[in-house]
């Protein structure tokens, strides 16, 4: 490891890791920001990004954004084919595999990190997720919130995480080697895997981690009534969906996609308007994507989508919750400028 790695990290320093490509460097930026918002003392926070091809300008900005808010931000390059050769969808680059090798790209004396995927806004100061006591588990994470994904790996509902957010254990993770066993589970198995680099994960945990409570990766699926939800404890997905601490937009629909039918998109534009992408297209080639996605569903489907997100949103503001909305300035700067 290069020793630029280390830079401004001490025994105080909490580093957060993410990986992203090009294309969603500005929601990349949109959390970073979230969380530093959030956060007491941001100067103990120490980004570092897995760069899967980002540019120079948006670096530049990402750089300049983290380093006002008194933080640091280190970029790792990689080998960026490394991961291509592992399946990915419309939303899933080959840059989500790069999360698997985290323990490879930074220094050894860096132990324990957090990592956050893209698609993902802190509300709550990330120094009580830092605290957890890991113990001898490799991860803390979320119960994953699906219909259908911990069947195809054959295991429990209960035993399969979540790998949007991850508390990770990067000591026994070399001293077991697990990234390469996750690798290897992904090449031996895909019979066992619908949902990428997660199922690959879970593939070789079992169910071996540390539980974490749902507002550390308020899901969407916690909107929807089925078995999934309605078998968990009630306190805890009631204070998730109404205090979450990490807001995680899973799926397709994204909060810079037109139309997104999750009830909280407003907070990813309340922490846009803060930083350096306000005025910027987010990402241009998520729109194309997002049309073949749709044609996928019914009519029908689509409006339970808008129901569903209105039925939701009319719930908070009940609740005293003040909605955010987008400004008209940042609308007009959308439809103008581009990167």
């Amino acid at each position: 490891m290069i020793s630029s790695h280390l830079l401004g990290v001490s025994n105080n320093t909490i580093p957060i890791v993410s990986c992203a490509d090009d294309n969603y460097a500005a929601p990349l930026n949109v959390m970073f920001v979230s969380l530093l918002e959030n956060s007491a003392n941001p100067e103990r926070i120490h980004f570092f990004v897995i760069d899967g091809g980002i540019s120079e300008q948006k670096k530049a900005i990402l750089t300049q954004d983290i380093e006002k808010r008194y933080s640091q931000i280190t970029f790792i390059d990689i080998d960026k084919d490394r991961c291509d050769c592992f399946p990915t969808s419309d939303y899933i680059s080959s840059a989500a595999y790069h999360r698997i090798l985290i323990p490879d790209f930074l220094d050894q004396k860096i132990e324990k990190v957090i990592y956050l995927d893209c698609d993902i806004i802190v509300k709550k100061d990330i120094i009580f997720l830092w605290e957890v006591d890991l113990q001898e588990y490799p991860l803390a994470a979320v119960e994953n919130i699906s219909n259908s994904t911990y069947k195809t790996s054959r295991l429990k509902q209960s035993d399969f995480f979540n790998s949007g957010v991850m508390l990770l254990n990067l000591k026994k993770w070399r001293d077991e080697n697990i990234s390469k066993q996750v690798l290897t589970f992904i090449v031996e198995n895909p019979e066992l895997i619908c949902s990428y680099d997660q199922c690959a994960l879970n593939g070789v945990f079992k169910g071996n981690w540390k539980r974490l409570p749902f507002t550390w990766n308020m899901q969407s699926g916690l909107y929807r009534n089925t078995k999934q939800v309605n078998r968990l404890i009630k306190v805890q997905t009631a204070r998730a969906i109404w205090d979450p601490a990490v807001i995680h937009y899973m799926g397709w629909s994204k909060p810079w996609m037109d139309p997104c039918y999750h009830p909280l998109e407003g907070e990813f534009n309340r922490y846009k308007e803060a930083c350096g992408f306000m005025d910027i297209a987010i990402i241009r080639n998520i729109p194309s994507a997002a049309k073949k996605r749709t044609k996928i569903y019914t009519y029908f489907a689509l409006m339970k989508k808008r129901l569903r997100k209105s039925l939701w949103q009319y719930r908070y503001q009940k609740r005293g919750h003040k909605l955010y909305q987008v400004s008209t300035k940042t609308i007009t700067n959308n439809n103008k400028t581009t990167l």
